[in-house]
């Protein structure tokens, strides 16, 4: 009992001299100040400058309770947490020597200017002050263990510091950048500028990225209101949150675009109504003469919307530049270098791709925007998500090759100049085919016709028919909106199902067997190129069906059996209904 005793007042020793010297060490830091506040937002709202708010009555729970609260659940984190914080430190200096921290100028309590601590996720190379969204193309200088702390929060865990020092709570409003203007503007209606910023609160559960800024600010002022009640319902409310967060980290809830740091929402076209005018007569320049899908969009105008006047335009000479825009309500960007074997190109042909690909579609958008035109389309590409087998609301778009990332820089890139007068839409498809179309259909159609037997693998696929492309791509202009959209049939494909039916198609019947689906197991599993070539005709590679359906706009016009019968020859084009 005696040594239990003793175990007990040397924990209670070592806990208490824990404690004391991280409060020293705290209060030092505070004493010397963050940062210098020459903050524009400060002013009339303080007063003697030293942020205490004048309008807001002291309350217990906020005041005291909460306060302390945090200390001792950041000390105990701190704590528990060490060995964590010294393997992250370890594994960001291996991959990238430097600095183990950074810090971050954010707007904290009463507007004032405060620096937060993070674990560096960036290279050295990364260009000093220069705010993480406004980088020309983030992903280059994001490490690898920064890719993984960002996806995870795990770079947010030094926060843990800032709120023993005073400077954060748990539970609160995501401190704001400090130039985030349009942020700050909404909080101050709603009196969320008036408490402490949180290491997680009940926007960040609710969507965080996802939200747009006016919604952001909605519920960070709820949650304020909640909080400003004092008492046991608001200690249960951050109860709550601290576990809700828990489960949205796991899930990575709410991370969009490559966790680069993007402040705006992404306009998702899944999240809006659409109203079509079909009567709207307008004129589209498609910039891609000769490509198959430009080509079939202007084919199908001509036979089901013969009110949008479409022309073509050859992108590969000079002359495009001095090409009037001016005349036409949108831009239909097709232009591009399609996909190749990314382990056999030079270091002239990739650079190709991204002269192409990506400033082509810049440098085209710029000059739609410039000209006039009110909406500007780029065709992009599943392959932005570098092959993830299923795809939704939340996956992050990783190119895994320069192909990949040649598209996802003019995704970035034209979407950056989006604004009210200016609508741009991103279409990110899947594989699109169609009668006459290139890429992987025609080399599966072959095989379908000269093979008897193929395996009948499981797997699911994302496939968009030329047809219901144009259909989505004519509404679209029709209703002159914007946003990311993700294209595709009503249903998913099983590879062998579509074997199957092209088959018949050709009066060649194949017979798809389970007894060699081994072999495509065992193709899978094998590194190199034989994993890819059966990952190309047996993988998963699906967006939820979800993220397909638009509000106002129907465009899966097409089965997936109507569509190969049409492919093949047989039967009408898609009847427009």
């Amino acid at each position: 009992m005696k040594k239990r005793s003793r175990n007990v007042l040397k924990t209670g020793a070592f806990l208490t001299g824990a404690f004391l010297i991280l409060q020293r060490i705290a209060k030092t830091r505070t004493e010397g100040s963050d940062i210098d506040n020459d903050n524009p937002y400060l002013g009339m709202y303080f007063e003697g400058g030293k942020g205490k708010c004048s309008s807001e009555s002291k309350r217990i729970y906020m005041d005291s309770v909460k306060p302390a609260t945090d200390k001792l659940l950041a000390f105990c984190g701190l704590l528990i947490l060490f060995p964590v914080f010294l393997l992250i430190s370890l594994a960001v200096w291996i991959d990238d020597p430097g600095p183990v921290f950074f810090t971050q100028k954010r707007v904290g309590k009463g507007k004032q200017y405060i620096l937060i601590h993070k674990f560096r996720s960036m290279r050295m190379s990364t260009p000093h002050d220069v705010p993480t969204h406004q980088l020309a193309d983030p992903e280059q200088y994001i490490t690898r263990v920064g890719k993984i702390l960002r996806r995870t929060s795990l770079d947010e865990l030094p926060q843990i510091w800032d709120i023993f020092r005073g400077r954060m709570s748990i539970i609160g409003p995501r401190p704001a950048l400090w130039n985030q203007d349009d942020l700050v503007a909404e909080r101050e209606k709603y009196g969320a500028n008036d408490v402490l910023p949180g290491l997680t609160g009940l926007a960040q559960i609710q969507g965080r990225d996802e939200l747009l800024i006016s919604d952001k600010a909605k519920l960070d002022g709820d949650y304020v209101k909640v909080l400003k009640q004092g008492g046991w319902k608001a200690f249960c409310f951050d109860v709550k949150m601290f576990f809700l967060t828990i489960g949205s980290v796991l899930r990575h809830d709410g991370v969009v675009e490559g966790g680069t740091g993007t402040l705006e929402a992404v306009d998702y076209g899944f999240q809006k109504h659409f109203y079509v005018d079909r009567t709207a007569q307008k004129r589209v320049l498609v910039t891609g003469a000769g490509s198959y899908i430009g080509e079939s969009f202007k084919a199908y105008c001509e036979k089901y919307y013969p009110t949008l006047r479409v022309d073509t335009l050859d992108m590969r000479q000079e002359a495009w530049r001095k090409f009037d825009f001016s005349p036409y309500d949108a831009v239909f960007h097709v232009a591009g270098i399609a996909h190749a074997d990314v382990g056999k190109v030079t270091e002239e042909e990739k650079a190709k791709y991204y002269e192409v690909n990506t400033d082509l579609a810049i440098e085209t958008a710029e000059k739609a925007k410039k000209e006039g035109v009110g909406q500007f389309l780029l065709m992009s590409s599943m392959i932005v998500y570098g092959g993830k087998e299923f795809i939704d609301a939340h996956t992050v778009p990783e190119p895994a090759d320069f192909y990949g990332d040649s598209k996802w820089r003019a995704d970035k890139g034209v979407r950056q100049m989006s604004d009210s007068g200016f609508r741009v839409a991103v279409l990110r498809a899947p594989m699109v085919y169609g009668k006459n179309s290139k890429g992987n259909y025609p080399t599966l159609a072959k095989v379908a016709k000269q093979f008897p037997l193929f395996p009948d693998y499981d797997n699911k696929r994302s496939m968009l028919y030329i047809d219901n492309l144009c259909e989505l791509v004519s509404q679209l202009v029709l209703c002159g909106e914007g946003g990311v959209y993700f294209p595709q049939n009503a249903e998913y494909t099983k590879t062998a199902e579509m074997v199957k039916q092209i088959g018949e198609q050709a009066h060649r019947p194949v017979h798809v067997t389970r007894l060699l689906s081994p072999a495509v197991w065992i193709a899978l599993h094998i590194p190199g190129k034989i994993k890819k070539l059966a990952a190309k005709a047996f993988g998963n590679n699906c967006y939820d069906q979800r993220l397909s359906k638009y509000d106002g706009l129907d465009y899966q016009k097409v089965s997936m059996a109507d569509s190969i019968r049409y492919t093949e020859g047989e039967g009408p084009a898609a009847e427009k209904g």
